[in-house]
């Protein structure tokens, strides 16, 4: 059974748009608690895949994290248009995200984490490096939606040359996002983050390339803690690798907050 924990309503102002989010907070003594911030997938919203980003709120605040939770613009219900959604939009909101928190009288600013699900997981190691956050989490980093060569690239380019879009399992992807990919290195960019990282990703993903675990291991070296699991995919498809992302995340938190 989890132990007594808070849940407020928290909005954060950027660039004219209100993020819709929603706070966790341990219960007890008014002493300031360590944060995590969860930063959502692609097209999806504060409770990701299987809620997991609930279910993980909840545990930490449990045990004395609190865990902040949003929608980013044009996502969920926060502001914005999804078809002007771009990598760096995303990193300069967790950024603001970050600064409002460490505003926040029941949460101590030094410590304060990020955690981020496939294009929150590229997101979140942006914003890592513009920040001095506490720790680094990555869910199936999405490294490879920035990559901007190969024929996937080209296909994408031909898509929105012929339709304004690319339709990516359902959700348009438009000319925005792929003008501010190609600006970005998701290694080198992340690169000025020191701390300690969390990365999990499944065996069977559709993002882990040939050479992806040895860029991430040559871009954060010893302070890379990597779980591979086997036999599943982008979404960690079964109960048992969610319920073990899920102790391995709060696990790391806490050594970590």
């Amino acid at each position: 059974m989890l132990g007594s924990f808070a849940v407020e309503s928290l909005d954060i102002e950027h660039r004219g748009r209100t993020l819709r989010g929603v706070l966790h907070l341990p219960a007890g003594p008014a002493v300031a608690a360590p944060a995590l911030v969860l930063c959502h997938g692609f097209g999806g919203n504060r409770a990701e895949f299987g809620y997991t980003f609930v279910r993980l709120a909840r545990r930490l605040a449990a045990a004395g994290v609190a865990a902040y939770r949003f929608d980013f613009a044009g996502c969920g219900e926060s502001d914005g248009d999804f078809t002007e959604l771009t990598v760096s939009d995303q990193v300069s909101q967790v950024v603001a995200v970050v600064d409002a928190l460490g505003a926040h009288p029941a949460l101590d600013p030094s410590r304060i984490s990020l955690l981020g699900m496939s294009l929150g997981g590229l997101t979140a190691s942006l914003a890592a490096a513009r920040r001095p956050v506490r720790s680094l989490a990555l869910w199936a980093p999405a490294a490879v939606a920035v990559a901007m060569d190969g024929p996937a690239a080209k296909r994408r380019a031909d898509a929105i040359a012929e339709h304004g879009y690319d339709d990516f399992g359902g959700l348009p992807i438009h000319l925005p996002f792929t003008e501010d990919a190609a600006g970005i290195d998701p290694f080198a960019d992340a690169a000025p983050y020191a701390g300690p990282v969390l990365l999990a990703i499944g065996s069977e993903d559709f993002v882990l390339g040939p050479d992806l675990l040895e860029r991430y291991r040559q871009t954060y070296g010893d302070r890379l803690d990597l779980h591979v699991f086997d036999g599943v995919g982008h979404g960690f498809e079964t109960v048992p690798a969610r319920e073990r992302l899920l102790g391995l995340t709060e696990a790391f938190t806490a050594d970590h907050g």
